[in-house]
């Protein structure tokens, strides 16, 4: 499993229904996530450019890209979606990156 972050904007008639009847949004990303075969780990309304954050444990990319697609076809709003890496991971990355030899543009 890796973990997303994904990040949701929604409609303006998206809004609208949420202010009409208000409704638990988290209990229907976990029912996307569970479908998948994933684990929702929380979510979040935010302030600013988007008005939620989901975090959840998906298979791959490809199931990432399914709710990306799913969302922005149902007409609910847009996404944008995170892969997110354990420090543990990104250790590993700084040491490999460490043995790659790499020359900078010249300019």
């Amino acid at each position: 499993m890796r973990r997303y972050m994904i990040q949701i904007s929604f409609s303006t008639k998206s809004v609208q229904g949420l202010v009409a009847k208000p409704q638990n949004r988290k209990t229907q990303a976990n029912a996307v996530v569970k479908q998948l075969g994933g684990k929702l780990v929380d979510y979040y309304f935010t302030f600013g450019e988007w008005d939620g954050v989901v975090i959840a444990d998906l298979k791959n990319d490809v199931d990432a890209m399914s709710v990306a697609l799913m969302i922005g076809a149902s007409g609910a709003g847009s996404t944008k979606i995170t892969g997110l890496h354990s420090m543990a991971d990104a250790m590993k990355a700084m040491r490999k990156a460490n043995s790659i030899a790499y020359k900078p543009p010249a300019g």
